[in-house]
């Protein structure tokens, strides 16, 4: 099965872009753009079948890249740049859930992984990105206020 993800405009007019393309605003409107998933295709598989696949993949592949038909699908497996991020735990927090009148939720920790940054998250998804189109980009940058901002 083929899965796809793009940009799209959410100003309002709806403009798509391949993942591979360097855009950083709608080129029609100047709106932002948001990451989009072919949800109809993800359904196609049950949930238990995506539990299987996932789980197969721990200890394998970094938390991000072993879920990557969510994360960034047209993404060759040759591409990926990865330190193992993403294997930080999920607490479950009964409080929370209490007072938000729901029966569970989970609280991503990323504070513990190596670099103690949820940064890391999504900066394998860009470096990854940028290694599978480098004849296009010659250098990565990436501004940042500091490891937990």
């Amino acid at each position: 099965m083929n899965f796809h993800a793009w940009f799209e405009c959410f100003s309002g007019c709806g403009v798509r872009y391949r993942v591979d393309q360097i855009v950083y605003r709608c080129e029609s409107c100047g709106g932002l753009l948001e990451v989009r998933h072919d949800i109809d295709a993800l359904k196609q598989r049950s949930a238990a079948d995506w539990k299987q696949l996932f789980d197969s993949r721990l200890g394998r592949l970094s938390g991000v890249w072993s879920k990557k038909e969510v994360v960034l699908p047209e993404l060759e497996d040759k591409s990926i740049v990865s330190l193992g991020e993403g294997h930080s735990p999920l607490i479950q927090s009964e409080r929370f859930a209490q007072h938000l009148g729901i029966d569970e939720i989970y609280i991503k920790q990323c504070g513990t992984s190596h670099t103690g940054s949820f940064k890391d998250l999504g900066m394998t998804v860009l470096v990854s990105m940028v290694n599978q189109i480098r004849a296009r980009v010659r250098a990565v940058v990436c501004a940042s206020t500091g490891d937990t901002s």
